[in-house]
């Protein structure tokens, strides 16, 4: 950049200097790269020059992707097309083929495509997908994105995006990353970190309130914007699979203290946009996740399976593996498993005469009808849809035994019954822990439209498995249906049942660790941030 002087669409000098954290993120050249960034970092203009250079250096065919077709307009035509009408050089590698959708770089091509339709998708083959703002781009459109470097030798994937919630978009990907963190060292007492922002812990606070100033988390002494500038990348994980980078305004040398604080101050600023836009982090609100301690605070230790006389639910998801769900509307969950075949599932419905299933009716084509057929009367075909508005109820078919389910209204009864201690779970917190997991990767996101940003709803989507968390939404739809009034909804003294321990075979527990018992602070001679 120095050699040809490069500019930026203004026509200013590029100081690679007075932004070295760039620097590594400019130069990696990883198969999978992810950047989990706030707002006005400035790596919107290295991502540009990024994406050429390598395009002419390596003779890749690259797709860039923005959330739509709008933004695509105005990202080229209002800034790739000036930075490269600032720079002889670029206007050298993009005179063959120069428009808004694609352009040729010598013997490569980079192709600007929205995520709003699958058909942008899947027209083009490339080396290397980017996607810019991944988290506001639509995802299942993201995924198909990635089958269009199948056949290349490089199949690179990068990603450059501010987060959203746990779990979802870039955040996904850098938690499989190597999770790099700007590391400064405080002029005072010579401590390595990196800054950070905790309001109830000062030692996790690199901002002093009262003084306005960027602060040394060890000393208190100041941190000066050199301090800032001259910092290094430090992973945290060794042999991941990603290179991840994580970047905030915090360490950002141009942006003082009194910015971020009069961000965070600003009745305008919600809690969401400055995790999101102002530190780069993913912001969990209320609700959005089933946490690990909301789903755990429903276990039981008493355990009440339903007898034969018992009306139970069986809620089941199809798919590659059954994963179900099993219950008696009183008493909570006492089972969540996985069966490869309807053996298991049919030995459940004999001991149970007054069992009830609901199974999914999208997955298993077959294997589901057949189970429907064979147990007349006792399964019902459940069938997700779309947003229902103005009505929580499910649409039940009595006569050809299916029923319409609101997935996203379904998933949110579920998720606030159980943070309202509703549903009892029958074990310990080990006995469910997995079914936790799959719980852990639905995250509720904000559905906004991409024209008008106009907010349309919510939105339940998953980063991974969720099948025990769609048998249970199946468990409880058949709940509602077919327990007596207000069953599920524990009685004050069911809601303070005891909590699980872990129990051997011969009714004897594991004694605990002492160390767990006491708070003991010890060093960690690996402690990466040491």
């Amino acid at each position: 950049m120095q050699e040809h002087q490069i500019k930026n669409e203004k026509g200013d000098l590029i100081d690679i200097k007075s932004h070295l954290f760039q620097f590594a993120i400019l130069s990696d050249n990883s198969q999978n790269l992810t950047v989990m960034k706030a707002a006005q970092v400035g790596l919107s203009t290295i991502e540009i020059l990024k994406t050429i250079y390598d395009a002419k250096r390596y003779q890749m065919d690259i797709i860039y992707t923005l959330p739509t077709d709008g933004d695509v307009n105005v990202f080229v035509g209002g800034k790739v097309n000036r930075i490269i009408a600032q720079n002889p050089i670029l206007l050298e590698y993009t005179k063959d083929k120069d428009s808004i959708e694609q352009k040729q770089v010598g013997n490569s091509m980079i192709y600007f495509r929205g995520t709003w339709t699958k058909k942008a998708a899947i027209m083009v083959t490339a080396d290397r997908v980017t996607h810019d703002e991944k988290d506001s781009s639509k995802q299942d459109v993201i995924n198909e994105y990635q089958a269009r470097t199948q056949h290349s030798k490089y199949k690179q994937k990068h990603t450059f995006s501010h987060p959203s919630a746990e779990g979802t978009g870039v955040h996904v990907e850098w938690l499989l990353s190597d999770q790099k963190h700007w590391f400064i060292k405080c002029s005072h007492c010579e401590k390595k970190q990196y800054l950070s922002w905790h309001l109830n812990d000062k030692s996790k606070m690199s901002i002093d309130l009262d003084k306005q100033i960027y602060v040394c988390k060890s000393c208190g002494e100041e941190i000066y914007d050199e301090d800032r500038r001259n910092g290094e990348w430090v992973a945290k994980y060794k042999n991941r699979e990603y290179s991840g980078y994580w970047v905030s305004l915090l360490m950002c040398p141009w942006v003082s203290a009194k910015e971020i604080l009069k961000k965070f101050n600003d009745p305008n600023t919600s809690e969401e946009f400055f995790f999101n836009k102002v530190l780069g982090l993913p912001y969990r609100g209320k609700g959005n996740k089933l946490s690990q301690q909301g789903l755990m605070q429903n276990v039981s230790i008493v355990m009440s399976t339903p007898t034969s006389e018992e009306r139970a639910i069986l809620g089941i998801d199809t798919g590659l593996k059954l994963d179900y769900v099993f219950g008696a509307p009183k008493k909570g969950l006492s089972y969540a498993g996985e069966a490869k075949d309807y053996d298991e599932l049919d030995k459940i419905m004999e001991k149970w005469p007054k069992c009830i299933a609901v199974v999914d009716g999208g997955g298993d084509l077959i294997g589901s009808r057949k189970f429907k057929e064979k147990w007349q009367g006792r399964v019902f075909l459940g069938f997700f849809t779309g947003d229902k508005k103005g009505t929580d109820e499910s649409m039940w078919n009595m006569e050809e035994k299916t029923v319409s389910i609101d997935r996203n209204k379904y998933i949110q009864i579920v998720v606030d019954e159980f943070m309202d201690k509703r549903i009892p779970l029958q074990g310990t917190e080990s006995d469910w822990y997995d079914y936790w997991l799959d719980w852990n990767n639905l995250t509720r996101t904000k559905i906004v439209d991409p024209i008008t940003g106009e907010f349309k709803g919510n939105k339940w989507i998953r980063s991974g498995r969720d099948h025990k968390a769609l048998a249970t939404v199946l468990w409880r739809v058949g709940v509602g249906k077919f327990g007596e009034v207000g069953e599920i909804f524990a009685s004050q003294d069911v809601l303070n049942f005891p909590r699980g321990i872990d129990l051997r075979p011969n009714m004897t527990t594991r004694a605990p660790d002492p160390k767990s018992l006491f708070k003991i602070n010890q060093p960690n001679e690996d402690d990466w941030r040491n």
